[in-house]
């Protein structure tokens, strides 16, 4: 079976997206279960000052930039465009 060069950084790079998305959807789920009780927990100082910090869409374009920034320098380094 014949693969491209850029299949299994894709599904390598795929499978990160889903898990860091997974698991950050998971703890926000949890703060926002926890923060429903009758007493309201702090919002933590990293949040505050840096609001973007546990949005999980920001940070999958991030990834997504990064891998593509990536497949970018791979063929401009190669091929001179």
């Amino acid at each position: 079976m014949d693969l491209d060069f850029w299949t299994i950084p894709l599904i390598i790079t795929g499978v990160i997206i889903i898990g860091i998305a997974y698991y950050m959807t998971v703890a926000v789920m949890k703060k926002t279960t926890h923060r429903a009780t009758v007493t309201d927990t702090p919002i933590s100082k990293n949040v505050r000052e840096h609001p973007m910090l546990m949005n999980p869409i920001i940070i999958m374009y991030i990834i997504f930039g990064l891998f593509t920034g990536i497949m970018i320098l791979y063929y401009w380094s190669r091929y001179g465009y």
